[in-house]
């Protein structure tokens, strides 16, 4: 497991590393020490990185990565608080999308983001599975359809919903992809605890960071839906039998331009 690096140059001893520390594992500095993690208590470390982000002389490192350590010069100028009000506000689903496909070295940009967001723990539990072709798309979409007419005429609470969505289908509008040339997927293990909140934080971090670059999202709910009760599909994605997919993700390239941010409902806030 990883040890703190301390560049004793810059190091103040202000303790705020140990402070910090998830686990409080790090003992704090003396007039003759700096701040460590003692041998017995590296193996309790979450290499969250705390330790490193919160260190205001920049005098610590973690012990992990070091080639993908980050620089966070930026960081000493804030984002103006208006600006990410107007650039989260002004995130829209989009449902008609650009035949050009976006490449995969962008994508890839995109989901670094995403595995950024945070976890248990600090598990990082999420893997990713992208669906980059078009026409795997559509087959994702059919079999979601298929699942629809499984369950018409039965007692599911979309039976009487479906039947349009199938009609729809049939004449040749998609309804369930609209016609996006591509699919994200998070899965995340079922064990200990079956619930996908850790892949949805993961793709809600994707679905925020997707329009800086250009690239439009929507959720695919009744994709999730068929996911969970149609083994055809879950074959075809191959997600391990011991992990579950969150609600997937729609991309590509929006055929339409956003031009100006709708009204929502007053914000319903219960003070305690």
């Amino acid at each position: 497991m990883p040890q703190i690096l301390i560049d004793r140059k810059t190091c103040s001893k202000c303790n705020t590393c140990a402070t910090v520390c998830v686990m409080g594992i790090i003992d704090k500095s003396t007039a003759l020490n700096y701040p460590t993690i003692p041998e017995e208590k590296l193996d309790y470390c979450l290499k969250c990185g705390h330790c490193e982000s919160f260190c205001a002389q920049k005098a610590l490192t973690l012990d992990f990565l070091l080639d993908e350590k980050i620089n966070t010069s930026f960081l000493d100028s804030q984002i103006e608080p208006q600006n990410i009000a107007l650039y989260i506000k002004s995130r829209r689903s989009v449902r008609h999308y650009s035949s050009k496909t976006v490449n995969k070295e962008l994508i890839a940009k995109v989901i670094d983001i995403a595995r950024y967001a945070p976890s248990g723990g600090n598990g990082q539990p999420v893997k990713w599975i992208v669906i980059h072709k078009p026409s795997e798309v559509n087959r994702v979409a059919s079999l979601t359809v298929d699942w629809m007419r499984t369950i018409q005429n039965t007692s599911h609470p979309l039976a009487d919903y479906v039947p349009a969505i199938i009609s729809t289908w049939d004449s040749g509008l998609d309804l369930i992809c609209h016609n996006a040339p591509h699919l994200l997927f998070a899965h995340v293990p079922i064990e200990p605890i079956d619930d996908p909140t850790e892949a949805i934080i993961a793709l809600t971090h994707f679905d925020i960071a997707a329009p800086a670059f250009g690239i439009g999202t929507c959720w695919a709910g009744f994709v999730k839906l068929a996911i969970d009760n149609y083994k055809p599909l879950k074959d075809l994605l191959s997600i391990p039998e011991e992990r579950k997919a969150a609600c997937p993700m729609l991309f590509g390239y929006s055929s339409y331009k956003i031009t100006s941010i709708p009204r929502r409902n007053p914000v319903d806030i219960t003070w305690k």
